[in-house]
């Protein structure tokens, strides 16, 4: 489509980043086999656009069980350019800040993300991922036996493009193994006990989203943005008024971050990742047929 032939980022947005009302956006609607997909185009550069779909489907705040991730993913699919989803989620243990600009560097310092600082340090990049949802359509392919290797669920390369621009920008993250719940529900202080055994945050609009991506062979990596404590690691409830208000904190460095990731991409070349000439593994992640 020429509309998204400039495009070299697409982003999922979550809460807070639905349908752009920004000057000189273009909106449109694409329409695919699973539904429709509300897209909003904004030149970011002299010669390049970021495409921004809208996971709860922009005013009509549509809830994390019953978004249309086989329609979004779709979309995605014929934009054809990179994914970064943003994604809001809970931290569930203490994990180690991979960049952390606030510490004595000449002490080696070695600072950990923990209850009681995630207001400071709000950004996690998952590595992996844990599956706790029960009733989503998980898969594009229902007539036919495909086989999806995620070894590596989330781009290497577009991950480490990532690491670039939050360095370069001094902006403190940690990374790790996302937990997928069905919701809408809040998990309970049991559940947060077992699934932290296993996993580092949790959150409800990951899976199957970055399950899809690499099913269509989208080069796909996520940003996520802190929002509160888990379920019992806090005398406070937690409360969707709190999830927003964090991600409306963080909105501007992230609308930052998207800015420059999508600068670095453009250098590159659009459609795909790593070098010129390389097929990047996100593209390959299929096998059809019976094991």
């Amino acid at each position: 489509m020429k509309l998204f032939k400039d495009v070299v980022l697409t982003v999922i947005g979550g809460v807070g980043y639905g349908v752009l009302s920004e000057e000189g956006a273009k909106l449109c609607d694409i329409k695919t086999p699973y539904g429709t997909a509300f897209v909003s185009v904004l030149r970011a550069g002299e010669d390049f656009d970021i495409a921004f779909i809208s996971r709860h489907q922009g005013k009509q705040h549509v809830p994390p069980h019953q978004v249309n991730f086989l329609a979004l993913i779709d979309a995605a699919r014929q934009i054809n350019a990179p994914v970064l989803s943003i994604n809001s989620v809970g931290l569930m243990r203490k994990v180690p800040l991979t960049e952390n600009f606030e510490t004595d560097k000449m002490l080696k310092k070695k600072a950990l993300l923990s209850p009681d600082n995630f207001l400071d340090f709000p950004f996690f990049i998952p590595n992996d991922f844990i599956d706790m949802t029960k009733n989503r359509a998980g898969t594009f392919y229902d007539e036919e036996t495909v086989h999806t290797d995620m070894t590596d669920p989330y781009c290497l390369d577009i991950r480490n493009l990532l690491f670039d621009v939050l360095k370069k920008k001094s902006v403190s993250y940690s990374q790790g193994i996302y937990l997928c719940t069905e919701g809408p529900r809040f998990e309970t202080k049991a559940e947060i006990q077992m699934y932290a055994h296993f996993a580092d945050v949790v959150g409800m609009t990951g899976i199957p989203e970055v399950v899809l991506a690499k099913e269509a062979g989208l080069c796909y990596a996520s940003l996520c943005t802190i929002t509160n404590p888990a379920a019992g690691l806090s005398q406070n409830m937690v409360t969707a008024d709190e999830v927003k208000d964090v991600v409306e904190k963080n909105q501007k460095t992230v609308i930052e971050i998207i800015s420059a990731l999508s600068s670095a991409l453009s250098k590159r070349g659009r459609g795909r990742c790593g070098e010129s000439k390389k097929i990047c593994q996100c593209q390959n992640a299929t096998i059809r047929g019976k094991l």
